[in-house]
Protein backbone atom coordinates (compact mmCIF):
# COMPACT_ATOMS: atom_id res chain seq x y z
CA UNK A 1 0.00 0.00 0.00
CA UNK A 2 1.46 3.39 -0.63
CA UNK A 3 2.17 6.01 1.36
CA UNK A 4 -0.94 7.93 -0.27
CA UNK A 5 -3.23 5.35 0.03
CA UNK A 6 -2.46 4.36 3.99
CA UNK A 7 -2.74 8.39 4.81
CA UNK A 8 -6.51 8.12 3.28
CA UNK A 9 -7.39 5.16 5.06
CA UNK A 10 -5.78 6.97 8.38
CA UNK A 11 -7.79 10.34 7.51
CA UNK A 12 -11.50 8.37 7.25
CA UNK A 13 -10.37 6.63 10.52
CA UNK A 14 -9.66 9.87 12.51
CA UNK A 15 -12.85 11.10 10.52
CA UNK A 16 -15.11 8.24 11.64
CA UNK A 17 -13.72 9.03 15.25
CA UNK A 18 -13.84 12.91 15.63
CA UNK A 19 -17.68 12.29 14.65
CA UNK A 20 -18.25 10.67 18.08
CA UNK A 21 -17.06 13.75 19.52
CA UNK A 22 -18.28 16.51 17.52
CA UNK A 23 -20.24 15.80 14.00
CA UNK A 24 -19.76 17.87 11.45
CA UNK A 25 -20.79 18.41 8.18
CA UNK A 26 -17.18 18.16 6.06
CA UNK A 27 -15.14 15.50 6.99
CA UNK A 28 -12.37 16.36 9.81
CA UNK A 29 -8.58 16.07 7.92
CA UNK A 30 -5.61 16.06 9.91
CA UNK A 31 -2.83 18.03 8.61
CA UNK A 32 -0.63 16.06 6.15
CA UNK A 33 1.68 19.40 5.16
CA UNK A 34 4.57 20.83 6.95
CA UNK A 35 2.40 24.57 7.70
CA UNK A 36 5.61 26.28 10.00
CA UNK A 37 2.99 27.55 12.25
CA UNK A 38 3.33 25.69 15.20
CA UNK A 39 0.75 23.20 14.22
CA UNK A 40 1.37 20.24 14.34
CA UNK A 41 0.72 17.37 11.42
CA UNK A 42 1.06 13.96 10.44
CA UNK A 43 3.95 12.10 8.32
CA UNK A 44 4.16 8.29 7.23
CA UNK A 45 7.97 6.66 6.53
CA UNK A 46 7.45 3.34 6.01
CA UNK A 47 6.32 1.78 8.87
CA UNK A 48 6.08 4.68 11.10
CA UNK A 49 4.01 7.50 11.61
CA UNK A 50 5.65 10.81 13.03
CA UNK A 51 3.36 13.86 14.56
CA UNK A 52 5.60 16.65 14.08
CA UNK A 53 5.28 20.35 14.90
CA UNK A 54 7.23 22.99 12.83
CA UNK A 55 7.67 26.96 13.85
CA UNK A 56 9.68 29.21 11.67
CA UNK A 57 11.59 26.58 9.90
CA UNK A 58 12.59 24.43 12.63
CA UNK A 59 11.14 21.44 13.83
CA UNK A 60 10.17 21.72 18.03
CA UNK A 61 8.28 18.53 18.34
CA UNK A 62 8.21 14.69 17.17
CA UNK A 63 6.30 11.99 18.75
CA UNK A 64 7.04 8.49 16.11
CA UNK A 65 4.94 5.04 16.49
CA UNK A 66 4.41 1.96 14.55
CA UNK A 67 0.99 1.76 16.13
CA UNK A 68 -2.01 2.90 14.01
CA UNK A 69 -3.82 3.13 17.23
CA UNK A 70 -1.38 5.03 18.86
CA UNK A 71 -0.98 8.02 16.25
CA UNK A 72 -4.95 7.85 16.01
CA UNK A 73 -4.91 8.28 19.93
CA UNK A 74 -2.27 11.36 19.51
CA UNK A 75 -4.54 12.51 16.40
CA UNK A 76 -7.76 12.58 18.24
CA UNK A 77 -5.95 14.10 21.07
CA UNK A 78 -5.03 16.84 19.49
CA UNK A 79 -9.10 17.67 18.59
CA UNK A 80 -9.88 16.74 22.01
CA UNK A 81 -7.30 19.74 23.20
CA UNK A 82 -8.50 21.96 20.60
CA UNK A 83 -12.57 21.61 21.61
CA UNK A 84 -11.66 21.66 25.12
CA UNK A 85 -9.63 24.78 24.91
CA UNK A 86 -12.57 26.44 23.24
CA UNK A 87 -15.20 24.94 25.66
CA UNK A 88 -13.05 26.11 28.91
CA UNK A 89 -12.55 29.69 27.37
CA UNK A 90 -16.40 29.98 27.66
CA UNK A 91 -17.26 28.37 30.54
CA UNK A 92 -14.72 29.42 32.80
CA UNK A 93 -14.79 29.74 36.57
CA UNK A 94 -13.20 32.34 38.10
CA UNK A 95 -10.92 31.99 40.79
CA UNK A 96 -10.87 28.01 39.87
CA UNK A 97 -7.63 26.84 37.49
CA UNK A 98 -8.66 26.73 34.25
CA UNK A 99 -6.94 22.74 33.83
CA UNK A 100 -10.22 21.21 35.61
CA UNK A 101 -12.53 22.50 33.33
CA UNK A 102 -9.62 21.53 30.35
CA UNK A 103 -8.58 18.48 31.82
CA UNK A 104 -12.15 17.25 32.36
CA UNK A 105 -13.27 18.30 29.13
CA UNK A 106 -10.78 16.53 27.33
CA UNK A 107 -10.86 13.18 28.87
CA UNK A 108 -14.62 13.30 28.40
CA UNK A 109 -14.20 14.24 24.58
CA UNK A 110 -11.97 10.96 24.51
CA UNK A 111 -14.55 9.04 26.55
CA UNK A 112 -16.80 9.29 23.93
CA UNK A 113 -14.24 7.83 21.32
CA UNK A 114 -12.01 5.24 23.44
CA UNK A 115 -12.43 4.51 27.16
CA UNK A 116 -8.84 3.52 27.27
CA UNK A 117 -7.67 6.80 25.35
CA UNK A 118 -9.76 8.37 27.99
CA UNK A 119 -8.15 6.33 30.51
CA UNK A 120 -4.72 7.29 29.54
CA UNK A 121 -4.94 10.73 29.18
CA UNK A 122 -6.23 11.27 32.56
CA UNK A 123 -3.11 9.20 33.92
CA UNK A 124 -1.13 11.90 32.15
CA UNK A 125 -2.57 14.76 33.60
CA UNK A 126 -2.46 12.91 36.78
CA UNK A 127 1.21 12.70 36.49
CA UNK A 128 1.35 16.85 35.48
CA UNK A 129 -0.62 17.43 38.71
CA UNK A 130 1.29 15.84 40.77
CA UNK A 131 4.53 17.88 40.13
CA UNK A 132 1.98 20.92 39.24
CA UNK A 133 -1.78 20.64 41.53
CA UNK A 134 -4.43 22.60 40.67
CA UNK A 135 -4.14 26.46 42.46
CA UNK A 136 -7.32 27.96 43.66
CA UNK A 137 -11.01 26.13 43.71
Amino acid sequence: MSNDELVDLLQKEFDSLCRKISPKETPYRFPTIRSDDGFEHLEISGDEYHIVVTERGLETERKTTNSKDEVLYWMVASLAWGLASTFELHNRVEGEDFRRLFFAKQVEYLGRVNKVWAEKKQSEFNEILTKHPFVGS
